[in-house]
C-alpha cells in the first residue's frame, strides 16, 4: 500500500487533515502504508495516474482510490474481517453526517484562522501557489486574513461545544471505542497541531484528555507529528 500526503518543507511532517483521518483508518485496520510526501506544486504531476488534484491518495495493488471519505469506505468494503471503522450501517450514516457537519463549523474557521501560518511552512515555489488559491478562495489576502485570526479562533473553540459535550458521556465518538468520526476530528486537530502555534483546548477539559488518547493509539502514530514551535 502507499499512502501520498501532503508536506511542507519537513517531508517527515505532513499535516493534512484528511491524510490523517485516513492514516488512523488505515492503523484502525491493521495497515502501514509507505507514506509518499507531496509538496503543494508536486500533486498535479504525481498524482495524474489519479486524476486527482488532492491528497490523501490510496493505491492498494492495483486499486487507487480518492478522497478521504471514499478511501474509508474502501477500506471498510475490501477488508470486513478487519475492525470495523463504522461498526454498520448507522455508524456509517452517522460518520458521513460527521464528516460534512465538521466541514463548516470546524473546518473551514480553523482553515481561515491557521491559513498564514500554514503560508510560512511551505517552499517558496509553494508559497507562491498558494497564497494565489487561497486568496483567491478566501476573497482576501493572507494578510487581511491574519486581521481576524483571533476572531476566527475563538469561533472554532466556540462549535468545539458538542463535541465536547459528548465527551462528558462516553471515552469516544465511537462509544466505548474510536471509530472513523474519531478520526475526523482527530485529523482537524493534527492539521492544527502541525500548522499552528496556537492553543485550542483547556488542559481540563474532555477533548484534551481524548486527544492525549488519540495521540498514543497504534503505537503513539498520531504523537509522531510534531507541535509547531
Amino acid at each position: 500500500m502507499k499512502l501520498f500526503e501532503l508536506v511542507g518543507r519537513d517531508p517527515s511532517q505532513g499535516f493534512s487533515p484528511y491524510v490523517w483521518r485516513t492514516r488512523m483508518a488505515l492503523a484502525h485496520k491493521g495497515f502501514e502504508p509507505e507514506l509518499v510526501p507531496l509538496r503543494f506544486t508536486e500533486i498535479a504531476d504525481r498524482l495524474a495516474f489519479a486524476e486527482s488534484r488532492t491528497v490523501p491518495v490510496l493505491v492498494d495493488d492495483d486499486k487507487v482510490v480518492t478522497d478521504s471519505w471514499h478511501i474509508a469506505c474502501y477500506l471498510e468494503e475490501a477488508y470486513p474481517e478487519r475492525p470495523s471503522l463504522f461498526g454498520g450501517d448507522v455508524g456509517r450514516v452517522q460518520a458521513r453526517h460527521f464528516n460534512n457537519s465538521s466541514f463548516n463549523h470546524l473546518v473551514m474557521p480553523l482553515f481561515k484562522a491557521i491559513v498564514g501560518e500554514i503560508f510560512e511552512m511551505l517552499e517558496e515555489e509553494d508559497q507562491a501557489y498558494f497564497r494565489e488559491s487561497r486568496e483567491k478562495r478566501l476573497g482576501k489576502a493572507l494578510e487581511e486574513m491574519e486581521e481576524h485570526r483571533e476572531e476566527n479562533l475563538d469561533l472554532f473553540r466556540a462549535n468545539l461545544w458538542p463535541y465536547e459535550m459528548t465527551l462528558r458521556e462516553y471515552d469516544y465518538f465511537g462509544g466505548e471505542t474510536p471509530a472513523y468520526c474519531d478520526y475526523i476530528l482527530y485529523g482537524i486537530f493534527q492539521w492544527a497541531k502541525g500548522t499552528s502555534r496556537a492553543q485550542f483546548l483547556e488542559e481540563d477539559s474532555r477533548l484534551h484528555d481524548w486527544r492525549s488518547r488519540m495521540d498514543s493509539m497504534f503505537d503513539g502514530l498520531g504523537g509522531q507529528l510534531q507541535q509547531r514551535s
